[in-house]
């Protein structure tokens, strides 16, 4: 790496990081990963950014706690990965994905361009997210998630407030821009349409839609109907 970039001399490299990236603090970069240019990785959360801001002796290198990215992951330019974050192997994140503290992200996950992972997100192990979705502090996202692209999770339901993480059950599959409001939890294997907006739980095994979304069919009705209309 050259240039506008920058390698702690804490940090782990194994992999390959391009030219004009920043990588702060004690920060591991597993075997076999390729960090893009024009990443921030480690960067520091807003409390050690004010330690920063307050001391002419401190540096965004020396407060950061690094972050953790394991073997196989593609980073793509634009990246911010803030530090305290961990994710796994075989993750691929698109452009200009924000990841931040204490977040974690679980082996084989793909996360789509300008997707913003905003508070402390966990998400499971082969979870999909596409482009531009929101997930806010405390939203957990379990394994084999597919989240379409525009998805908007909330966690306060009448601002400013009590903060209320969303948990959505594994196998799940939230369609394009549908937004799910704080506290909600979506049980295993179901299913929200395209552009709902749902308001309250839902039951494991359930097709929801509409605005606010309502039960429509079962996750066996719907594996049925998609088998019909994907025959050749």
């Amino acid at each position: 790496m050259s240039r506008g970039g920058y390698i702690s001399s804490k940090a782990v490299i194994l992999g390959r990081v391009e030219e004009d990236t920043v990588i702060y603090g004690p920060s591991r970069i597993g075997k076999d990963t390729f960090i893009d240019r024009w990443v921030q990785i480690g960067y520091p959360s807003r409390e050690r950014l004010l330690k920063v801001a307050k001391s002419d002796n401190s540096s965004l290198d020396g407060v950061s706690d690094g972050a953790v990215i394991g073997d196989r992951c593609i980073v793509r330019s634009l990246s911010i990965i803030y530090d305290r974050v961990r994710i796994g192997d075989d993750v691929e994140l698109g452009h200009g994905v924000l990841v931040r503290s204490n977040s974690i992200i679980g082996s084989r996950c793909r996360i789509g361009s300008f997707t913003q992972l905003d508070g402390e997100v966990h998400i499971g192990d082969e979870v999909i997210i596409q482009s531009m979705v929101y997930l806010p502090h405390l939203t957990e996202v379990g394994d084999k998630v597919f989240i379409g692209p525009n998805v908007v999770v909330t966690n306060d339901k009448y601002p400013i407030g009590n903060l209320q993480g969303v948990r959505i059950g594994r196998n799940t599959i939230i369609g394009a821009n549908s937004t799910i409001l704080a506290g909600v939890t979506i049980g295993e294997g179901s299913v929200v349409g395209a552009g709902s907006i749902v308001t309250h739980d839902v039951p494991s095994s359930t097709v929801v839609i509409g605005a606010p979304a309502k039960p429509y069919m079962s996750r066996h009705e719907y594996e049925e109907k998609k088998t019909r209309l994907t025959k050749p």
